[in-house]
């Protein structure tokens, strides 16, 4: 019974494990691909997804040792640093769940604020539309290249802010502000990746127990065990 258990633990662990360096490699791999295609130019972004991947694959990898050599010491500090994972992404996902459309305003308004020329100009020509709100935000930070939109290049306006959204005529013409836009993407990702961090700091649970049982049980393939490689000989 305790060599099947054993072996349960064991085999549980390791492909846990190897499920996150799988998650760790895609996590690299898809911001690398993005970025040689140009589909993102944010060096920030693309740095802190791969960074991500990059801690993700080396920590999985520290589990899965520990699993293969039942190693007291890898297995401890695998448990103390998914302990504090699973801690810090169940607050985040509850957060994202629980966030209201006020605080996702404030939240675009700040990242928009903060955002270089470069990275307002992109979302302009992804989502076709013309400054942050067309008010307070956009007399702070004037727009730029609104008139080379499809939006607004049929309509030969002079400036800029010409090519904000007109709702006086019938037919509206004009650019949206991207606000309109982005908050209905925004929330839904907000919604998306809660669910997927409160699924993830599950299964983190999952590890963290069954990384205790596991280092709690002795391997019955050795005769003798040694402090730190299976605990103590009986």
């Amino acid at each position: 019974m305790g060599c099947c258990s054993h072996a349960k633990l064991k085999s549980s662990l390791v492909l846990l494990n190897i499920l996150y360096m799988l998650i760790g490699l895609i996590m690299i791999a898809v911001p690398a691909f993005a970025y040689s295609m140009n589909y993102f130019t944010s060096y920030s972004l693309i740095g802190s997804l791969i960074g991500a991947g990059v801690f993700l694959f080396l920590f999985s990898f520290l589990g899965l040792c520990g699993a293969l050599h039942h190693h007291q010491v890898m297995l401890f500090f695998y448990m103390v640093v998914l302990g504090l994972l699973c801690i810090v992404q169940f607050a985040s996902s509850i957060t994202l769940v629980a966030i209201n459309k006020e605080q996702q305003a404030d939240i675009l308004n700040k990242s928009w604020v903060g955002a270089s020329n470069n990275s307002r100009q992109e979302v302009q020509k992804a989502m076709d539309c013309c400054g942050f709100d067309q008010n307070v935000t956009d007399s702070i930070i004037p727009v730029q290249n609104c008139s080379a939109l499809p939006c607004c290049a049929n309509l030969y306006k002079t400036s800029e802010t010409q090519c904000f959204l007109d709702e006086k005529p019938v037919n509206a013409t004009g650019c949206e502000p991207c606000i309109h836009k982005v908050e209905e993407q925004f929330a839904y990702a907000a919604q998306v990746s809660g669910a997927v961090g409160l699924f993830f700091s599950f299964t983190e649970l999952i590890g963290i127990v069954l990384a205790i049982q596991y280092r709690n049980t002795k391997d019955p393939s050795r005769a003798y065990s040694f402090p730190g490689h299976g605990g103590f000989a009986k």
